[in-house]
């Protein structure tokens, strides 16, 4: 929480789940809070198109 309080404001919190906080910067990029408060880069998952597609 102290490591949260300490961060730029330019940070935003986009999610937490089971105790992980993502943030994103100004720029754009998604970053992971560890549990130690070091910031981490987030893998990023590109964006795919099905192969399969269902006319109705």
């Amino acid at each position: 929480m102290r490591r949260m309080e300490s961060l730029p404001e330019d940070y935003r919190v986009v999610k937490t789940r089971d105790g992980v906080v993502i943030l994103r910067r100004a720029d754009g990029q998604l970053l992971r809070m560890q549990p130690d408060g070091r910031l981490a880069p987030n893998l990023s998952v590109e964006r795919v198109q099905d192969y399969l597609r269902v006319s109705g």
